[in-house]
Parts: structure tokens; sequence; C-alpha cells
């Protein structure tokens, strides 16, 4: 996976957020989806969905008269891409701080759940 800039204002990450909770979308069923502060005009939420589609964090495909939008990435996948931007620049140091901060951060059930995860990616390696 290569790392991705983070999304870009508060309505792309409102948009993502509709999204990821939806299998498609068109342009109304996501403005619906929208908290109603970010509820623009249906042009501003199109023009932010094909700024999403551009940057392949959406897919759209016609249905008859209807565009339907549907996520191209995971939020997870969205997440860890984010995370490893956002560390690429940074020192050693830093990156190892900051991985301390979240770990430490987490309560038990957390860790453990982590634990098993990495598990899992390291027999899916194999």
């Amino acid at each position: 996976m290569s790392a991705m800039s983070p999304l870009q204002g508060d309505l792309q990450v409102q948009v993502m957020a509709v999204m990821w909770r939806r299998d498609e979308a068109t342009v109304d069923d996501v403005r619906q989806g929208l908290p109603p502060r970010y509820r623009g005009a249906y042009t501003t939420v199109q023009t932010v969905l094909n700024r999403l589609v551009e940057r392949g964090l959406l897919k759209r495909r016609k249905a008859g008269k209807l565009v339907q939008y549907r996520a191209a990435i995971s939020e997870a996948t969205y997440v860890a891409s984010t995370v490893e931007h956002a560390l690429a620049g940074a020192s050693s140091g830093a990156r190892d701080a900051v991985l301390a901060q979240l770990l430490g951060s987490m309560d038990d059930d957390q860790v453990d759940e982590l634990r098993r995860l990495r598990k899992d990616l390291d027999e899916k390696r194999r």
C-alpha cells in the first residue's frame, strides 16, 4: 500500500464517513447521510465525491441516469496509509515516541486485539 495524503477539509472527512457506512450511494444519498451542518448544495457534494474519485478513494459507475459511488478502499486501509504518510518524514525517534504513546493509551483488551491482528498479518505474509 502506498501512503496517501490525508483527506482535505471537514466535508471530505464527512463524505468518506458516509461512504464507509454504505455499499453504494448517489449524491442525494450522501447528502442525506451527512450531518445537517455539512449538507451543502447538491453540486458541492457532487464535486467532493468526484474529487475523491480522482484521488482513488471512491469509485463511480452509471446506474441508468444515476451515478453510484462506493468506497475504493476500507477505512482501516485509509487510516493505516495516512498514519504511514504522517510518519514517513519523521525521525526514527519521533516515530518510536508516537507509536509508544499510541500503545501506552491502549487498555489490555486493545493490546490483546492488536497482538491477534499482528499474528493474523504474519500468517498471511507466509
